[in-house]
């Protein structure tokens, strides 16, 4: 999308939906003001967009001029799952009434407020590419902060234990390497499905060249060697082989995936492995051999999952189906949190059995929309599906709204009616 067709797109805009395109542009610089929330949450860009986003999201819904949701049966198992965190929610509130627990609450409940938000927001292609055209402008911020790290001076480090590979990575402003990580990935998928239009769609406005294609795989590569994140190299290398895929479907898509074989495996692939991605997964390794304990797989996340899961069995069994908040055990703070450190163990205590069915149900039947997609539009959403299901294994990531950002718009586009997926 140009620059000046982005422009007209958003100009056309009601004030319902322009506000989160504005929220999608400046996401990375508020999230930069992290710390702040040591000094007062009141003070705190990010608690404060946590608080409006909701609000902003009602009043919207409230507009007559925002526009409709296109319904389909699909929507359904989303929607249980929404009720079932909503009431898990709600008791969690009522038994601590605090400005923590509300702000808990809020974050908790924001996956599926922002997933409705954009079922209704995307009523065409067009509105897709607007958001993902948006969230690629928004990623200059993150890139510019990251060079400067890695070439002037570091801003934020987390120093790796000898079992992760030692050394160091950076992190900038961010709470955690996630940001980084979300922006990295999902510019890769944004510039594999603009490449893949290019080649697939005639006449489309914009060309990418694939040599801007090698550059942001270039760029990308080098992001993760600083972040030094293994769920995110599973992510980026599990994504480039989906579009190596997608791109099998012509000639020019054949003799490109064809030179990227050749010079990456000879002469990168195995460095780059030895070098960044064998430390990381050193003790993963050894825990497949039987040479160390397996609750230290996954960086020590097996051991508190079966320490807390050891928890949830002595609960009783209603709240094995409909979440743990009703239990009053006092470890439910921290068995629906973030500190679960993968969103498939925490939906399970925050929704239950139950509500984790409705909620893998829900990913199922937007996948399964791949087959009425083109080429392109294909690799988009088998893409950002596989990066939401391969973090869930050992991060939170419906609880970083910056890739909801991106991979929601995808997903109601591919929940769009089939007769208005195409007409612009």
């Amino acid at each position: 999308m140009k620059i000046k067709d982005w422009v007209k797109w958003y100009k056309s805009l009601h004030i319902s939906r322009k506000w989160f395109v504005i929220l999608v542009l400046l996401r990375p610089i508020i999230d930069s003001f992290y710390g702040l929330k040591e000094a007062s949450a009141l003070a705190s860009p990010l608690y404060i967009v946590g608080v409006l986003t909701p609000l902003l999201v009602v009043g919207s819904f409230f507009s007559h001029k925002f526009p409709r949701k296109n319904k389909t049966f699909q929507d359904i198992p989303m929607s249980i799952w929404a009720i079932f965190v909503a009431f898990n929610c709600l008791i969690f509130y009522f038994i601590d009434i605090s400005i923590v627990a509300f702000g808990d609450l809020i974050k908790y409940c924001t996956p599926f407020i922002l997933y409705f938000y954009c079922r209704r927001f995307v009523q065409s292609r067009q509105d897709m590419l607007g958001l993902i055209t948006a969230f690629m402008f928004a990623c200059a911020y993150p890139f510019f902060m990251l060079l400067y790290e890695s070439i002037i001076n570091p801003i934020g480090i987390d120093y790796l234990s000898a079992g992760r590979g030692g050394g160091s990575r950076i992190r900038g402003e961010y709470a955690d390497i996630m940001n980084y990580a979300i922006y990295l990935a999902a510019f890769l998928i944004a510039m594999g499905y603009m490449y893949l239009r290019s080649i697939y769609e005639k006449g489309i406005k914009i060309k990418i060249k694939p040599i801007y294609l090698i550059m942001t795989l270039v760029f990308v590569l080098y992001g993760l060697t600083r972040i030094k994140h293994v769920s995110t190299w599973a992510v980026a290398i599990f994504c480039f082989v989906l579009f190596m895929l997608h791109n099998l479907k012509n000639v020019k898509g054949i003799a490109m995936v064809f030179a990227l074989m050749i010079v990456i495996l000879p002469f990168f692939a195995e460095d780059i492995y030895i070098a960044e991605i064998q430390p990381l997964i050193n003790k993963e390794i050894l825990v497949a051999k039987g040479e160390r304990d397996s609750q230290q797989a996954l960086n020590g996340r097996v051991n508190r999952w079966e320490k807390y899961i050891e928890i949830w069995e002595q609960m009783p069994a209603i709240n094995h189906f409909i979440g743990v908040t009703t239990s009053n055990f006092p470890e439910t703070d921290a068995m629906i949190s973030a500190g679960m450190h993968s969103d498939y163990i925490r939906l399970l205590f925050l929704s239950g059995f139950i509500g984790l069915g409705f909620y893998l149900l829900s990913i199922f039947f937007i996948a399964s929309n791949y087959f009425e997609l083109r080429i392109p539009e294909k690799f988009l959403l088998a893409a950002s599906v596989s990066a939401l299901v391969l973090w869930s294994v050992s991060t939170i990531p419906t609880l970083y709204a910056p890739l909801l950002y991106f991979t929601y718009p995808i997903f109601s586009y591919a929940l769009l009616p089939k007769e208005r997926q195409y007409i612009n």
